[in-house]
């Protein structure tokens, strides 16, 4: 595979083609390789190479002599060459003409690339520099319209010449890295797995906050079990996966307990994945409802006074509602996920009484623990 040359290489093979196509041609244009905006009197046909474009079928793919068959390594610099090929008249000529030959040049040059539109190693008019070939060089004449030529060469500030457009692929640059594979296969292991893995087949409860025991029944469940509760983006820094402490307690049962309290509320992806001699095992995903919770105070508290709630999974949106009425958003104040801070109405009796979140559009167990001296 071609180094940092291998653009000139396709360069070179260009000039090439052109140059042994005009050959024969009286006057014979000159074949050059430079900028648009380097106007002259010479009769020339021009390669301008104005754009280099990535190769989307060998980006990020395995070495591409190789493949699969050894370690990846690092996947060549890949592109598509774009050039403009313009006719450059030579001086006016008795006749008043200057552009017919440059024309005659140009399809010549055209119908060699017709013609040789496929450059393989072994061809005459391969250069030195683009080899090695990962494939054999595809000449395309490429479409330009109008409003394209116009821009290109309208930013040289150039007299418009006769442009033709080709696209060339593909050109590799090797990667100047050098790829230490990893060592061989020491041991070769493999497992029979019974089943497809473990498979939900119950889940209760299906609505949980911090603390809660969810006992889960599976299908299939041999080996080392672990879940995991996904993680959303509103969660406090942490895995992408929260792992679940979980208990067997028969063949296919576990209980398992939601952890920490201050994951956001809302439906999240319970998933279950099997180890089998030490091989990760297919899994399953069940929905499980985060639900935001009252767990305290415990001690009595006054009419119309300011108290701390112990809470799970609250949010800043909270709602608290106190005997089943929401109360006023000025007497509730969001501290943290476990704190929310509410003003007991100075209506309310003596005695316990409920009380119930709801975060968006989850909306928690009633706690009937809070004391009203």
């Amino acid at each position: 595979m071609a180094g940092i040359r291998a653009v000139e290489g396709v360069d070179n093979t260009l000039i090439n083609i052109a140059t042994t196509a005009v050959s024969s041609l009286t006057p014979r244009p000159a074949i050059t390789l430079g900028p648009l905006d380097r106007d002259d009197d010479t009769l020339r046909l021009n390669w301008f190479l104005f754009a280099l474009r990535p190769n989307t079928a060998l980006r990020n793919m395995e070495h591409p002599r190789t493949g699969t068959t050894t370690a990846r390594g690092f996947p060549p610099l890949a592109l598509e060459l774009d050039y403009a090929l313009t006719a450059h008249p030579g001086p006016l000529t008795a006749s008043g003409q200057e552009a017919q030959f440059a024309h005659r040049g140009l399809i010549a040059v055209m119908q060699a690339l017709h013609e040789q539109s496929i450059v393989a190693e072994g061809s005459p008019n391969l250069a030195a520099e683009a080899t090695p070939l990962v494939e054999p060089l595809r000449i395309t004449h490429a479409a330009l319209d109008l409003d394209g030529l116009s821009k290109l060469w309208t930013s040289v500030s150039q007299p418009m010449r006769t442009t033709v457009a080709y696209r060339v692929s593909l050109t590799t640059v090797e990667d100047s890295r050098t790829h230490i594979p990893g060592p061989p296969v020491q041991e070769r292991r493999f497992a029979v797995i019974p089943s497809m893995g473990a498979t939900f087949h119950s889940l209760t409860p299906s609505r949980v906050s911090a603390g809660s025991t969810v006992s889960v029944g599976l299908l299939g469940a041999t080996g080392h079990v672990t879940f995991t509760l996904r993680r959303e983006p509103d969660d406090p820094a942490g895995p992408d996966e929260w792992p679940l402490l979980a208990t067997r307690t028969g063949t296919n049962r576990f209980d398992i307990t939601i952890d920490p309290a201050t994951l956001t509320p809302g439906v999240r992806q319970l998933s279950v994945t099997g180890l089998i001699d030490s091989l990760p095992v297919i899994g399953d995903r069940a929905a499980l409802t985060v639900v935001p919770a009252v767990l305290g105070p415990t001690g009595p508290v006054a009419a119309g006074a300011t108290v701390s709630l112990d809470t799970a999974h609250a949010g800043s949106d909270v709602e608290v509602f106190f005997d089943g009425v929401a109360l006023d958003g000025a007497d509730v104040t969001f501290v943290s996920a476990t704190q929310v801070d509410i003003v007991v109405p100075s209506t309310a009796a003596a005695g316990s009484h409920e009380v119930a979140l709801r975060t968006g559009r989850t909306a928690g167990p009633v706690f009937d623990g809070l004391v009203v001296a």
